[in-house]
This record gives structure tokens, C-alpha cells and sequence, in this order.
């Protein structure tokens, strides 16, 4: 049974077939060939995937991203960040980075933040002076952050498959998604002393801060009143997402005036798209978990980690490696919804806390994100350019190592990563 399930699913992904179409088949042919069930079973299991209130909130922060983004809030976030690390060098790099965490704090997709905001500032660092390479990696690392910085959807898929509280993993995110952002600009600021890019014309002026963080407040209150709301107990993340989207349609067209009826239908479009992909992930995704579970492989799985070590740090350390290889082939909501029913156990029976490891896990996929033959990221930010990955790869690597260091750190000190969430207890 499980070599039937592990064969076929990657023989299917090997000659080409989508992830969700791999998982719905390999399952399909468990349960009818080797089980003999009632095909109902398949949709029953899949609709119990995806029948979560946790998972609403997947569609209403998208949707809410996409309106932010539409509205004008992404170009006075720009402005804004620029009047405050514009002036270092590598200037617009920095602000590409520190862009990205506060937009993470609006859309919880870093694919969005790939096409959407980072993607603005490719052809003005090109104009500057910015290698190709250089403006695509840094576009493309710095959107990760998106999924780390609070909202984040592959973390409410994850409290939702786990039951964990989606407001702790919010709080969770907040110090390394900062910390990472910090390290990529650390990496940034080498490489353009290295490729000689000229220095922004002048200097810190707290004016021109004050000014653009007035012009840029409507935006930068969107991760406020989320991460407020939740924390204090007065909404869920859930319902979180749904004064998100009413304030992003505020802002971008009662504050900024520059969202539209078109804009608004695209928007609308997209977010049907985005998550009707993600949801077809996790219900095929879990009809695929319940046949391996069933025929034991978490048990398999359980006794050869414990069997090797009960070290909670080591444990830890081995389920990233398995998260960070299998998003190198994989889509992410489709190996969270796929391992973490399989490994969250494993983890928690050897006393790893589950916030730390969801929220490693969360920057860990990320990496995958940037990481070929399947990492979103990389491709959106190269297509956008007209660029190999090939060709963009050697110089992304230093900003990957970066992420490790970050996530070694979170290792070795985990209260760091849990200060946050004391508001909530």
C-alpha cells in the first residue's frame, strides 16, 4: 500500500502531471484498486481537507493583498521606506527589502509580493546601476518574507491541519520575519559595495520620514489592526481577514482614491484563482495523508526518527531538512498539508515546542520559494526580467545562507522566537 501511494505519486509528478492531479490520482487508485471502497470516500475525504474555518482566512487575506496592492498602497510604501534606508548603499535594494516585511504584514503571499510590490522596483535598480542578478534575487529572497511576517497563509493552513492557535504563529512570525529581513539587508548592502553601485543622492532627513509615513499610515495600520484584534482577543484571524479586506477596500478607495471597479474584479479573479488552487492542494493532499496513515507510514516514519534519536534539537533539525528538500520538488501548501500530520507528533512527543517548529518550518519553505526546480519566487522575479534561474542562482546563494544563519540562531536561542507570543497568554 505505501509503495503503491509513494510510486505512482511520483511517477505522475516526474512525466509532468499538476501536483493536486498527482495527489488525487495516486489516491483515487489506493482506494478503489487496493481498498475496493465506495468512490464517495474520495470526496468525502477531500472536503474534510478542506472544511476548516482557519482555512477561510486564505482567501480573504489574498483578496485583501490584492486590493492593498491595487489601491495605491504599495507605491506609498515604497516612498515611505525609501525616505528611511534610501540614503545607505544599495540603497533601493534595502528598500526593496524593508518594503516587503511591511507589505508581508498586508497580503501573506510572497508570490504576490514577487509580481506585486517587489516586482515595481526591478526596472528603476536596473536604471541604477543593479546587476540583473543582483535585482532579481533581491526581489525574489526579500518576498519570502511574506509568508513569515504576519498574515501569512501557509501558516493558517498549518494551524489549521495542526490545531494551533493561528494568532500565536502570527506572533511567532514577527521577529524572524524582522531578522531576516535585517540579514538579506546585510547581504544586499556586500553586494552593491562589490558591483560599485552608486550611492542615492541624500541623506536621512526625519522630515521626509515624517512625511512619508503619514502619506504611507493607511497602510502601515493594516498589520497593526490585524495583529491588535487578534492578540487582544476581540476577533479570530479568520474574522482578522475580514476587516482586512474591508479596510483595504476603504483604503485604496475612499483614503487614496485609486482603486477601482476594474481593479476590484480583478482582484476578485485572482483570489478565486489563488485559492481554488491552494484549496484543491489540501483536499487532495489530505485524502493522500488519511490512505498513508492508514496504512502506517507515520508509525514507519515515527520509529526511524525516534529509533535514531530522541533529541528534540536534532529531531527539529532533521524535520526542516526533510521540509527544506521536499520544497525544492514541491509545492509548499501541498508538503505542509502532506507532512505536517505526519511529523507535527513526532515533534511535540519530544517536547519541541509547536510554535517554534511551525514557524521554522514557515521560513524553511520559504527557502523553497527561491530554490529550483520549483520555487515560485525565483521563476515569477526571472520572467519579469527575461532571465535563466540558471544565471541568477550563484548569486541568490548568499542571500539563502543568510536565511540559514537566521534560522540557526532561532535554533539555538527558540525564546527569542516565542517573545511575542507571551501577549497573548
Amino acid at each position: 500500500m505505501i509503495a503503491w501511494l509513494l510510486i505512482s505519486f511520483f511517477a505522475l509528478l516526474l512525466i509532468g502531471v499538476p501536483i493536486a492531479m498527482s495527489l488525487g490520482l495516486a489516491s483515487m487508485g489506493g482506494v478503489i484498486l487496493l481498498h475496493a471502497s465506495n468512490p464517495v470516500t474520495i470526496a468525502q475525504r477531500m472536503f474534510e481537507g478542506m472544511n476548516s474555518f482557519a482555512l477561510l482566512a486564505i482567501p480573504l487575506y489574498t483578496f485583501a493583498g490584492f486590493t492593498m496592492s491595487k489601491g495605491g498602497v504599495s507605491k506609498r510604501i515604497m516612498d515611505f521606506c525609501y525616505s528611511i534606508v534610501g540614503h545607505i548603499h544599495g540603497g533601493l535594494a534595502h528598500v526593496n527589502v524593508l518594503s516587503s516585511m511591511i507589505f508581508a504584514g498586508i497580503s501573506g503571499s510572497a508570490v504576490a509580493d514577487t509580481a506585486g510590490v517587489s516586482g515595481m522596483f526591478m526596472p528603476e535598480m536596473i536604471r541604477k546601476g543593479y546587476s540583473k542578478k543582483l535585482t532579481v534575487a533581491v526581489t525574489a529572497i526579500s518576498s519570502t518574507i511574506g509568508i513569515i511576517i504576519p498574515p501569512s497563509i501557509p501558516m493558517v493552513v498549518i494551524a489549521g491541519i495542526c490545531g494551533i492557535s493561528t494568532g500565536k504563529l502570527f506572533l511567532g512570525g514577527l521577529i524572524p520575519g524582522i531578522f531576516c529581513g535585517l540579514a538579506q539587508m546585510v547581504v544586499s548592502y556586500i553586494f552593491a559595495k562589490k558591483e560599485g553601485v552608486p550611492r542615492e543622492e541624500g541623506k536621512f532627513d526625519i522630515k521626509e520620514v515624517a512625511k512619508g509615513f503619514w502619506h504611507s499610515l493607511p497602510a502601515l495600520l493594516m498589520p497593526i489592526i490585524i495583529i491588535g484584534t487578534i492578540t487582544t482577543g476581540i476577533v479570530s484571524p479568520t474574522e482578522a481577514g475580514a476587516i482586512a479586506v474591508v479596510y483595504g477596500l476603504f483604503a485604496g478607495g475612499i483614503i487614496y482614491h485609486e482603486l477601482n471597479w476594474q481593479d476590484i474584479k480583478y482582484a476578485f479573479v485572482e483570489t478565486v484563482k489563488t485559492s481554488g488552487k491552494i484549496f484543491v492542494v489540501i483536499g487532495a493532499a489530505k485524502l493522500y495523508t488519511v490512505l498513508l496513515t492508514t496504512a502506517g507510514f507515520d508509525k514507519w516514519v515515527a520509529d526511524t526518527m525516534l529509533g535514531f534519536t530522541k533529541n528534540p534539537t536534532v529531531i527539529l533539525i532533521m524535520i526542516l531538512l526533510i521540509f527544506f528538500v521536499v520544497t525544492m520538488f514541491m509545492e509548499s501548501i501541498a508538503t505542509l498539508t502532506l507532512f505536517m500530520p505526519i511529523l507535527f507528533p513526532i515533534a511535540t512527543s519530544v517536547g519541541i515546542d509547536p510554535i517554534v517548529l511551525s514557524v521554522l518550518i514557515t521560513v524553511v519553505i520559504g527557502i523553497g520559494l527561491v530554490t529550483p526546480p520549483v520555487g515560485m519566487c525565483i521563476y515569477v522575479a526571472c520572467d519579469l526580467q527575461d532571465i535563466r534561474v540558471g544565471e541568477v542562482f550563484p548569486t541568490l546563494i548568499p542571500f539563502i545562507g543568510a536565511t540559514l544563519i537566521c534560522i540557526a540562531i532561532f535554533i539555538a536561542f527558540p525564546q527569542l522566537l516565542l517573545l511575542p507570543t507571551y501577549l497573548m497568554r
